[in-house]
């Protein structure tokens, strides 16, 4: 009889488990949480979707990764599945000769004597978990998903028109130019320069220069900064997005990776209609002067 155990973590409503088995699987990761204080994790069920398509794919190409054979991880599979959050985290266990109902404990006993398994399915962060258990003969697959949901946002996207803002540059500066939205740092370019950069919706920007030790606000003309600048405006597919956020301090940003756009400050309800060319929406929870990026909301057609 032969048992194998992979961990991946990744730091970016209720339904019932599937079956009797991977709800044990779930009851016996939460007590070990509750024995150490911690909170015991809710059933999702896109984890579950994410969970079962990994497991059942592991069978059909005959491997045990965390990555598959497209080159593909934990966490692209977790947006596949429609999983907005960002911190997320997987457990793979893999059994052959042993019955099925010696799984569960199995599976959660050996985990819990893997640091980087123990890791994962004791992280404080994590609130949310998908479950599969699948068997195909003397084999037995056992994927865990991991979702860290700090709030729930609601997300509603429904495709729509939206506007485009390109901000052109060229020109020169005696140092790195800072393009700031809303006072914070949006994107840099070095001299000499010449580049397009996507705007937030009615984005006011304003640029300073980096003298190596602090960045100088700067109008043209001023401190060697010499641009010529126009704004470029389309219609393009995109995504009308609503969602809430509790009470707290939030940042939205915008890009493949997250360029700041603008703070907020909840309890409040938002509707925004972005650009799919934007890629990503994502929303961060504000402490002091930390930013940790909670939510990933795709804005691709």
């Amino acid at each position: 009889m032969k048992a194998w155990l992979l961990v991946f973590a990744l730091v970016w409503g209720g339904a019932t488990a599937q079956t009797a088995l991977e709800l044990q699987v779930l009851q016996r990761t939460n007590q070990a949480r509750v024995e150490r204080g911690l909170g015991p994790l809710q059933w999702d069920p896109l984890a579950y979707n994410a969970a079962l398509g990994h497991a059942q794919d592991m069978f059909r190409r005959n491997f045990f990764a965390h990555q598959n054979p497209d080159g593909l991880g934990a966490a692209e599979r977790m947006r596949a599945a429609g999983v907005l959050e960002v911190t997320t985290g997987e457990n793979l266990a893999s059994f052959e000769g042993f019955p099925s109902v010696e799984i569960p404990q199995r599976s959660v006993s050996g985990w819990m004597n893997s640091p980087g398994h123990r890791a994962n399915l004791l992280k404080p962060d994590f609130t949310h978990l998908g479950v599969a258990l699948v068997r195909q003969g003397r084999r037995v697959m056992v994927v865990q998903k991991f979702i860290g949901r700090p709030f729930d946002p609601q997300v509603r996207l429904t495709p729509a028109r939206a506007e485009r803002t390109v901000l052109v540059l060229s020109g020169t500066a005696s140092g790195t130019v800072g393009i700031f939205v809303g006072n914070n740092l949006y994107a840099r370019v070095n001299p000499p320069i010449s580049t397009r950069l996507e705007l937030p919706p009615r984005s006011e920007v304003s640029f300073a220069v980096f003298d190596g030790r602090t960045w100088w606000a700067t109008r043209n003309g001023e401190r060697g900064l010499q641009l010529e600048s126009t704004l470029e405006q389309t219609q393009v597919p995109g995504k009308q997005v609503v969602f809430n956020l509790p009470a707290g301090a939030f940042t939205l940003a915008v890009g493949s990776q997250p360029r700041f756009w603008q703070n907020i400050s909840g309890p409040v309800r938002l509707e925004l209609t972005l650009p799919g060319t934007l890629e990503v929406l994502w929303l961060g929870v504000r402490r002091e002067n930390t930013v940790n990026y909670s939510f990933r909301i795709p804005l691709t057609p």
